[in-house]
């Protein structure tokens, strides 16, 4: 039999258990629907409410959470507000020619979801690297092309040439009535995965288009690649310089170099394709343009070295240098990755530097990369082409301009001696020159510079990677 006082103790204890229980006991299921986040490393309640456009409250309510300090990595929260939307969210990295209505095609989430989970102020200003939340497990399109109604077209004639039911293609575009279409006007078509390109949104010629790295940065070389219908021709434009297509196997190619003094943001990236019978289509996308992070140089140079830094001798010299660079060829000579020139892992001033002479401001910058090097070491061709340039210059001393094609240049500076003359080809390791200090030179050291569409780019790119 047992007592009043053990009695009283084991309540307590049931008290005391129960309390214990509800402190730490993971949330309950939450009490209403909605897509599911994952708690991430650093996230707070507050930062997720913040992210989704609800309140603390609301998402203390959806979930049973008491304290919101209590969050774990990996917990699943319920985002309240988004009837309909279900699944575990996760984020879709935007490539170049994706749309918000394409690609609410391809993932299965209406526009307007994507909209409010994304807090998107302009559905049309998506940007290439931008990280859409958007919930898995639904049924979206795997794959599919955007063609365009021609003229006097109707539905049921364009369901017919492409192999589709005229529902269907309602369905898929949202349309009020299949007998509704406009001449001009883009439609959707599901294509099997296996055969046809991503479904991005993008109209008919354009099949694909990528861009390499989708996040350019200050200094960097930029890659775009577009695969489009045969017999069309490109053009286009980033920020303020023309881009130039070059016709491969496959697809069509542009490089083009961005300025180091690029300020860091978004640009308009614009691609358009004439038709033979000389229509044409221009797609537009927002491209971000990174930072650099480039150091600072001081350097002291004596009154004769000084005289060669004039602005009308520099400002000469650089425009001379310029017209070469910014000159086109159509053949592309050069295959694989840039060799290195010189025989030396000794960096004596990397590119992009921004310089200071004298004590004067940071308003230039290193075009190139310096390797430190005896003098009469040899320089060798990185990669195959035609030398446009070779002899004295006042400021880049013995130089030496060499053009792979496709508006690609490469430049060498400073040097002792030159190997080679105008117009002779070159092979990749093949001598060109001697490593020497020529010119405004504090040492024996060789400069390397490549250029891009006429505009100076990081070399270190080219021998990291193969273009295109």
């Amino acid at each position: 039999m047992k007592t009043k006082s053990t009695l009283i103790t084991a309540k307590i204890l049931l008290v005391v258990l129960l309390l214990v229980a509800k402190v730490t006991s993971t949330p309950a299921q939450a009490q209403s629907g909605g897509p599911e986040y994952a708690v991430q490393e650093g996230d707070t309640l507050y930062s997720i409410a913040l992210a989704f456009g609800v309140s603390v409250e609301t998402l203390q309510t959806a979930n049973n959470i008491a304290d919101p300090a209590l969050l774990s990595v990996g917990q699943p929260l319920i985002i309240p507000g988004f009837d309909g939307v279900t699944g575990r969210l996760t984020t879709h990295r935007i490539a170049l020619g994706e749309t918000l209505h394409g690609l609410s095609k391809r993932l299965g989430v209406n526009d307007e979801a994507l909209i409010r989970l994304n807090r998107i102020v302009n559905p049309a200003g998506l940007y290439v690297g931008q990280s859409l939340i958007y919930p898995e497990g639904n049924n979206g399109l795997p794959a599919g092309i955007t063609t365009m109604v021609d003229e006097r077209e109707s539905l049921a004639a364009l369901a017919a040439r492409t192999g589709q039911t005229v529902w269907g293609l309602t369905l898929i575009n949202d349309l009020d009535s299949p007998a509704i279409g406009y001449a001009g006007q883009q439609i959707i078509l599901p294509a099997d995965p296996t055969v046809g390109p991503p479904l991005t949104g993008l109209p008919q010629p354009f099949n694909t288009l990528t861009l390499e790295p989708d996040r350019p940065m200050q200094g960097g070389t930029l890659e775009v690649k577009v695969q489009i219908a045969e017999g069309v021709t490109l053009s286009g434009k980033i920020a303020e310089w023309t881009l130039r297509f070059n016709v491969a196997p496959t697809e069509q190619i542009a490089l083009q170099g961005i300025h180091v003094f690029t300020e860091p943001g978004l640009y308009p990236l614009t691609i358009t394709a004439t038709m033979p019978g000389g229509e044409t289509l221009s797609f537009e996308q927002m491209v971000p343009i990174a930072d650099g992070d480039y150091p600072s140089q001081q350097l002291f140079v004596g009154p004769d070295q000084g005289a060669l830094l004039d602005p009308d001798v520099v400002g000469a010299e650089r425009e001379q240098v310029n017209q070469i660079v910014t000159a086109y060829t159509a053949t592309k000579q050069w295959g694989g990755v840039f060799i290195k020139p010189v025989q030396s892992d000794r960096v004596t001033t990397g590119f992009g530097w921004r310089r200071s002479y004298n004590g004067g401001p940071f308003d230039s910058y290193h075009d190139g990369i310096d390797w430190g090097m005896p003098g009469g070491s040899p320089i060798t061709a990185p990669a195959a082409g035609t030398v446009v340039f070779a002899g004295p210059l006042t400021v880049r001393g013995n130089a030496t301009l060499i053009d792979h094609g496709w508006g690609v240049y490469s430049g060498y500076w400073h040097q002792y001696k030159i190997h080679v003359a105008v117009g002779q080809t070159v092979q990749p390791g093949e001598l060109i020159g001697d490593v020497g200090s020529s010119g405004l030179s504090t040492g024996s050291h060789l400069h390397f510079a490549v250029w891009a569409g006429g505009v100076s780019v990081n070399p270190q790119q080219w021998l990291d990677r193969e273009f295109p």
